[in-house]
């Protein structure tokens, strides 16, 4: 960081030239079949399948299908053109961020620390909050109900 404020790019560039050969290692381990056919082939798709793929299907995680579910419920399946919208952006943002972090060998943090300034930063950083509680406020009253079903109602919610 300058003393402004301004990202420093000089950083950047180093922490880039020095993820590239880790880069190249990568390209001579995945071997990538070469088909004589242009058509689609799951041999290929497995090749480029990374940690990336495994990140995005844990963001399919039980508690959320299950707030989906009650949900569409709740509304008759009107508004489930906005869950399943919701769903593809956010798989489509956990790939994004994947590559983002295989190409600068730094997580999504740090990649927005260096490229925004003050007000923007903090800007994320507090809807990253709000999103965080908003979905750990569903995951703890979820828990609190099951343990007052399992217990009885001995324990209290």
């Amino acid at each position: 960081m300058s003393i402004n404020g301004a990202p420093d790019h000089k950083s950047k560039i180093s922490r880039l030239q020095a993820t590239y050969s880790d880069n190249e290692l990568l390209e001579t381990k995945v071997i990538i079949p070469e088909d004589v056919t242009t058509g689609f082939s799951f041999r290929k798709l497995w090749a480029f399948s990374g940690p990336g793929f495994l990140m995005s299907i844990a963001f399919l995680d039980p508690g959320n299908v299950e707030a989906d579910l009650q949900s569409g419920a709740y509304a008759n399946y009107e508004l489930f053109w906005i869950l399943f919208w919701s769903t593809v952006l956010g798989l489509l943002v956990q790939r994004l961020s994947a590559r983002v972090g295989t190409v600068t060998g730094q997580h999504l943090a740090e990649v927005c620390y260096q490229e925004y300034r003050t007000v923007p930063r903090l800007f994320l950083w507090i809807m990253m909050e709000i999103a965080i509680i908003g979905s750990d406020m569903q995951e703890v009253i979820g828990t609190a109900i099951s343990l007052y079903l399992l217990s009885n109602g001995k324990i209290p919610l």
